[in-house]
């Protein structure tokens, strides 16, 4: 009977034993699980790439470019870059670019002012600045009015994309093709070219109190037209701005969305080929 009961403390024993064992066991993996689950959850969640987070990238790009062509000290104020720099951007999104070169006329300044400056993009380098007249019914010293009519011999302001040059009446031209309907998409039969003029120049300056006026065309001093010509011409953007608040508010090309879209898609750009050389032809021009 002893050897019975013995026998049975045992039994009682080695099943205590081994639940309490197995008790033990679930509680420890069981805190191993939420000791690990803990440490997971102190790892923030990555923020997703919103619409307003590319914006505020967006911007902030533009100001970096702006501060490292040091534009400020070449006296182009940050709005006109802001505008034809978007504008430069919409046009390379639809393939009507061929160089990475944009050119901005100030034409809010007088023209007594070096007022446009040719910029490159893909070097972040800042080409040159010069002098530029406006077409005669557009103003004497300042700009105060626009047309695109035949014959208004005004200035337009809005996006251009350049041509090939040619010799006419003025010497070495560049055609110019206006992109913003309405505004400036009758350059062509208007024959508003680029080119060099004798009455851009310091001399005139002095002896008027203002540049010479051309018949619409975006002069430039003689003596550097050819210069001038070969860095922008073969499709590079020019941009004529103005505080004009209809053309601000409905020109395509100053489409903000549109722009930071293609920026957030081509963040690591590539080159743009440029063409080396264009053909020279012959043809007359208004000036």
């Amino acid at each position: 009977m002893q050897r019975i009961v013995l026998s049975s403390s045992v039994i009682v024993l080695v099943f205590l034993f081994f639940g309490f064992s197995k008790f033990f066991a679930t509680a420890s993996a069981t805190n191993s699980s939420l000791e690990s689950t803990s440490r997971v959850d102190t790892f923030p969640p990555k923020e997703p790439k919103t619409i307003e987070n590319i914006s505020v990238t967006f911007e902030n790009h533009i100001k970096t470019m702006y501060q490292k062509l040091k534009l400020k000290k070449a006296e182009l104020e940050y709005t006109p870059f802001r505008t034809a720099y978007i504008g430069y951007l919409n046009l390379e999104a639809k393939d009507k670019l061929k160089k990475e070169i944009l050119t901005i006329l100030d034409f809010t300044k007088s023209s007594l002012f070096e007022r446009m400056w040719i910029i490159d993009i893909k070097n972040r380098k800042l080409i040159r600045r010069e002098l530029v007249a406006h077409g005669k019914n557009s103003g004497h010293d300042m700009v105060t009015s626009f047309s695109n009519k035949l014959h208004s011999n005004q200035s337009s302001m809005g996006f251009y994309v350049t041509d090939a040059p040619y010799i006419g009446s003025n010497g070495i031209s560049l055609l110019i093709n206006g992109m913003d309907k309405g505004y400036n998409d009758q350059a062509r039969n208007r024959s508003v070219v680029m080119h060099g003029a004798d009455y851009v120049n310091p001399k005139t300056m002095n002896r008027n109190g203002r540049l010479g006026r051309s018949f619409g065309c975006p002069a430039v001093e003689k003596a550097k037209a050819k210069e001038i010509i070969n860095y922008v011409k073969n499709g590079s953007c020019l941009f004529i701005y103005f505080k004009d608040t209809n053309y601000l508010a409905s020109s395509k090309w100053i489409n903000l969305d549109k722009a930071t879209t293609f920026f957030a898609e081509n963040i690591q750009h590539n080159a743009v080929n440029v063409p080396s050389t264009a053909s020279v032809t012959t043809e007359n021009t208004k000036g």
